[in-house]
């Protein structure tokens, strides 16, 4: 295979990033974190990353301009840190819509959110629920306008492979196709959920996760005034929006029916799944 020397180029939201790759083996990367993304048109001003990878093994570096951000020969880190980077660059200035630490995925006319900061099992719902038949679309970030369209940061599927509760899907699927390391797993989403295709729903439920280990399963429904204020505990741009965005938050989840989700295993989950059917059809 040639090694050429390649321009990825794509965005979100309103922002748009430009991954110089000095090789094949560098724009592979790319296109494996960010290939589904919705892109953005032509002309807009990019933000300007350097992915090289280097030598048999590869030693990968990347830069943004003259900043290393990574230097070693963790695929996985230079990708986990590229792909921070450029969803800090998307969301730093958005002021149109409300960017949220979620998950989402769909499934006919119904959409989940699942919002909840880093450690919550939002990845780990979000592809229990894509493995029993829903769209998936992200595990990660959305942006949520003001009467509730999502439009998701769709990724690879990225769990911490050292939390127990999370290793259950990598032996399931080809490792091959996927970014490991002992610090978690990037897992291309198609291998669960074969039949995507670019989504941009209404929300219409929103469920906020929480694992923890040897706790009673809990699904319970929560008033719109609780499910704002869980919310607004994911939102990481407020500040850039009027009010804080509090005042659309509180109009988009009197339109939902908002849950509280705390499990500790699948077993968990499958009860709720089956019991709940009218919610998860």
């Amino acid at each position: 295979m040639a090694n050429k020397h390649k321009i990825f180029r794509s965005g979100y939201g309103n922002q748009a990033f430009e991954l110089d790759c000095n090789n094949d083996a560098a724009y592979d990367l790319a296109s494996f974190l960010f290939s589904d993304l919705p892109g953005i048109k032509a002309g807009e001003q990019a933000e300007r990353y350097d992915i090289i990878a280097a030598g048999p093994l590869p030693m990968w570096s990347l830069w943004q301009g003259e900043k290393q951000l990574y230097y070693g020969k963790s695929r996985y880190q230079v990708a986990y840190i590229l792909m921070n980077e450029v969803i800090f660059h998307c969301i730093n200035r958005n002021a149109q819509q409300h960017a949220l630490h979620a998950g989402a995925v769909s499934k006919g006319d119904i959409c989940f959110i699942l919002p909840g900061q880093s450690g919550n099992g939002k990845s780990t719902l979000t592809a229990w629920l894509v493995s029993n038949g829903y769209r998936y679309l992200t595990d990660e970030l959305i942006l949520l306008s003001h009467n509730g369209q999502v439009l998701p940061l769709t990724r690879p599927i990225s769990l911490k492979v050292n939390e127990t509760h999370n290793t259950w899907l990598v032996p399931e699927i080809n490792t091959a196709q996927c970014i490991s390391s002992d610090l978690g797993s990037m897992i291309p989403h198609r291998l669960l959920n074969p039949d995507f295709s670019v989504q941009q729903p209404y929300v219409t439920h929103i469920i906020f996760p929480e694992f923890k280990a040897g706790t009673e399963a809990i699904f319970q429904e929560i008033s719109p005034a609780q499910s704002c204020l869980r919310l607004l505990q994911s939102h990481v741009n407020a500040r850039n929006l009027k009010g804080h965005g509090i005042s659309e938050i509180t109009t988009i989840v009197k339109q939902c029916k908002s849950y509280k989700l705390t499990y500790s295993s699948f077993d968990d989950l499958e009860m709720i799944f089956r019991s709940s059917t009218s919610i998860f059809p």
